[in-house]
């Protein structure tokens, strides 16, 4: 299993990259040189593809390789995958030849499949100049580091390769986003969540990737706090990652699940703040990005699910004029996630939770919660975010927009807590309370929803008055009011609802 961190390059940007100081100071040797030419085979309906397998055959000067690759797993930024190649004596590929290799049945009996081996043909190719430095990290360690530069051919379609990829065959990445972040500190990176094979594929479809949602966090009883707090924090950054190529397609649903990931992720960073502070920089950053991020998603929700709501009312115009407002927004969105500050959080995030960053030495000190069990540590975590929301629905005056929203936030935190926690927790009493909390967030959230319709409709107000607009706002004021009063079986459900004691 390969461990890779892949950043994407401008093509203006190149050749300093090659020639960057950096690099020739950490090179054990003179950088090689490659041209290289992909094929990647498929069946007409893309069997492999949707199977999480890719076969490519590559020429190097006169020698022919076929490999095998695995969907990519891992954190934001950061790949693991299985990977077999063999040596062919010519172009054609040979699935069963490298399925001997592999022991997982699975792909082994896929690529044995008379439907893909008699099936198989060239769906794309990429053309690639390579340059490849093996580099000595300061702790010893050796990396590869490769830089790719050439176009992907595909269906009729191009797309220039710009590509930077440093490879640690074992051993904790962390340095790796260091020296990514140095670099990007002169020359401005992204990051690469899709392979080239991906994006070979994405050229024969223009359809936007499938919106990402969240993974379940798998935690063990023997696992310490500190541990618990790595995997979820990872885990949490992978979805928010996963769905940055569909959001830069306008995807309305992929930005939905992006902000869900950076949710779980402040909320986690809520949770341990007093154990675990994130660094000041890092926090603005997030919250920055939190910012551009909703902005566009409250006219998706305008446009999408409340304006729609309205009876009595032909809407179309309105509509139109809430997706102009929205399309504008994810233009722009586009250009904030090409930001070098977007780059910048995610790789110092990754170190940070890779790098155990809320250490000041190299060991936690022996009285520190994260030093603990998960399942013991977990219970003060647990009960300060069920205590805040019992706290908040006692003082709730269900007619105030403001107090709901914060009994909405104070839900929405502590059902993340029961969720990252859910492994160890007993599992029906668990249920039912993430159930409930659902449940009280869905109208809670409605509610949230029709109040930022409310100031959304106000700022077109003011930008021309109209009597489809007045009719706009008095439904949505209406509806809120409507709705606050079936709030109480909700809130009822919560108020005495316990996970820990």
């Amino acid at each position: 299993m390969e461990t890779e961190l892949k950043l994407k390059v401008a093509q203006r940007d190149l050749g300093k990259l090659r020639e960057h100081a950096l690099l020739s100071e950490l090179a054990i040797a003179t950088p090689e040189e490659h041209a290289l030419h992909d094929t990647y085979y498929d069946t007409p309906k893309l069997d492999l593809w949707h199977s999480g397998v890719t076969l490519r055959v590559r020429a190097d000067n006169d020698t022919w390789v076929q490999t095998v690759k695995t969907a990519s797993a891992g954190s934001a930024g950061l790949h693991e995958r299985g990977e077999w190649e063999s040596v062919l004596a010519g172009p054609a590929p040979e699935p069963a030849e490298v399925a001997r290799q592999i022991r997982t049945k699975r792909i082994a009996e896929l690529l044995r499949s008379p439907d893909i081996v008699n099936n198989l043909r060239p769906v794309f190719n990429n053309t690639t100049r390579r340059t490849k430095w093996n580099i000595l990290l300061p702790d010893g360690r050796q990396v590869e580091c490769v830089l790719d530069a050439g176009d992907i051919h595909a269906g009729g379609r191009n797309a220039p390769i710009g590509e930077l990829e440093f490879e640690l065959k074992r051993g904790d990445p962390t340095q790796l986003f260091d020296l990514a972040l140095s670099l990007h500190k002169d020359i401005p990176l992204q990051i690469a969540n899709d392979s080239k094979a991906a994006r070979g594929y994405a050229l024969l479809d223009i359809a936007p990737p499938a919106p990402v949602k969240a993974v379940p966090v798998h935690l063990t009883k023997k696992m310490r706090l500190e541990e618990a707090l790595q995997c979820m924090g990872l885990n949490c950054l992978q979805q928010l990652e996963a769905n940055v190529p569909g959001v830069l397609k306008g995807s309305v649903e992929s930005l939905h699940q992006m902000r869900v990931g950076l949710r779980r992720l402040r909320a986690l960073l809520g949770m341990f703040e007093e154990i675990a502070p994130l660094p000041e920089a890092m926090r603005e950053s997030l919250e920055w990005l939190a910012g551009e991020l909703g902005a566009a998603r409250d006219w998706d929700v305008l446009a999408g699910a409340t304006l729609p709501r309205i009876t009595g009312l032909d809407v179309r115009t309105l509509r139109a004029i809430a997706e102009q407002r929205a399309q504008e927004l994810h233009r722009t969105l586009v250009q904030t996630l090409y930001l070098p500050r977007y780059t910048q959080l995610i790789l110092q995030l990754n170190g940070w939770f890779h790098g155990k960053g809320w250490r000041e030495g190299e060991a936690l000190p022996k009285d520190s919660p994260l030093a603990q069990r998960a399942h013991a540590a977990m219970e003060p975590l647990l009960r300060k975010a069920q205590r805040r929301l019992h706290r908040r629905i006692g003082a709730l005056d269900e007619n105030d927009p403001a107090a709901r929203h914060r009994v909405r936030i104070a839900a929405k935190k502590a059902r993340y807590a029961a969720e990252f926690f859910n492994d160890l927790l007993p599992a029906r009493p668990v249920k039912k309370y993430i159930r409930s909390l659902s449940a009280l967030q869905d109208k809670l959230g409605l509610l949230n929803d029709l109040a930022v319709a409310g100031t959304l409709l106000e700022e077109l107000a003011a930008r021309g008055p109209s009597d489809d607009l007045s009719y706009a706002r008095g439904f949505v004021t209406a509806t809120s009011e409507a709705e606050s009063h079936h709030l109480g079986a909700a809130l009822e459900a919560i108020a005495h609802l316990r996970i820990v004691g």
